[in-house]
């Protein structure tokens, strides 16, 4: 996938918001040292499931988030 934007990342995550890390990403942009590997273990359920696709999208959201690295709200 091409680089991602805010509102890409946004699209991605709007069905999968938690009240914790995916929903703060979602909401505010925020990542934390918890942010990737919440969005690893989602991944892996989509995987599970047979949602390949929807998968792949979380996965280009974690090489975002761990591109950008640690940033505040």
């Amino acid at each position: 996938m091409d680089s991602l934007t805010d509102n890409d990342v946004r699209r991605t995550l709007h069905p999968f918001r938690d009240g914790g890390v995916t929903s703060r990403l979602y909401a505010t942009g925020e990542i934390t040292e918890e942010t990737v590997p919440a969005l690893g273990v989602l991944s892996s359920e989509l995987d599970e499931r047979g949602e390949d696709e929807t998968a792949e999208r979380v996965a280009d959201v974690i090489s975002y988030a761990d591109a950008a690295g640690e940033r505040p709200p």
